[in-house]
């Protein structure tokens, strides 16, 4: 009994790719086509729709079709390819942070100019061009004293939580750093929003749990170890901080 064999218009429905993406497939070797007599048509196997189905599915994590030819179809050694996996991981997670390092700047930016639509963002800008896309990769090979890699493994059973908690914290820095270098230390108005923002912040945070804010006060505490970008940051605006937040819950309680 004679294999199964598709036209490529049968392969292309069957897989979701086009007949040009299959067709430059076959040009760069990637997915041979078995031929008829003349040459003029091409057929596939039910292991080439399967070695197709492969190729989409890498190219959809991220692989360069060379990656792909080169590494991945029709590899055998499932350790091997469970390494280029992690690898391409570590790359996708790379790209991530990157994503959400432009992201915060331009929420912190946005936060500035709706609290002071008169902010210079000159300096800003210029802060924000010597930032290093990778600091918060850095921290991995940060070592935390025990008692705080406990306190943060007791409360903290999701990394993407502590992820998600430092890019609130980047962008509020960020934030400060801009009033900073706009000298609005003055300004009450300014003063008691950010304020209320780094309460906000903190209160998220900890929740007034005593065990969240000793993980907070125990990563202050550590802060000479943090990369030198977050700590550079946080010395030059945590004057600002401090003060913004003090006003605010004076105001606060002037109010109650």
């Amino acid at each position: 009994m004679h294999e199964k064999m598709y036209t490529v218009g049968e392969l292309s429905r069957l897989s979701g790719a086009t007949i040009r993406t299959i067709q430059y497939y076959d040009k760069i070797d990637l997915l041979k086509a078995n031929r008829d007599v003349k040459g003029n048509i091409r057929y596939y196997s039910k292991k080439d729709l399967m070695t197709l189905q492969q190729i989409l599915f890498y190219k959809r994590l991220g692989f360069s079709l060379k990656e792909i030819k080169t590494n991945l179809v029709n590899f055998e050694d499932v350790s091997d390819i469970k390494n280029i996996l992690k690898n391409q991981e570590d790359i996708l997670f790379q790209q991530e942070m990157d994503i959400k390092l432009r992201m915060t700047i331009i929420q912190s930016v946005n936060s500035v100019l709706e609290t002071d639509p008169n902010q210079d963002l000159e300096p800003f800008m210029e802060l924000v061009l010597g930032l290093n896309k990778q600091t918060i990769l850095d921290y991995a090979n940060v070592e935390f004293n025990q008692d705080t890699e406990e306190l943060f493994n007791d409360k903290y059973d999701d990394y993407n939580e502590i992820i998600e908690i430092y890019w609130q914290w980047k962008q509020l820095i960020l934030e400060a750093a801009s009033y900073k270098l706009n000298n609005t230390d003055d300004n009450h108005q300014i003063k008691f929003q950010f304020g209320k923002k780094w309460n906000d912040f903190i209160n998220s945070v900890t929740a007034e749990d005593p065990d969240a804010v000793a993980v907070f006060e125990k990563g202050l505490e550590d802060s000479d170890k943090w990369p030198k970008e977050d700590l550079f940051l946080y010395n030059f605006s945590n004057d600002f901080i401090e003060d913004a937040h003090n006003y605010y819950l004076k105001k606060d309680d002037e109010h109650d």
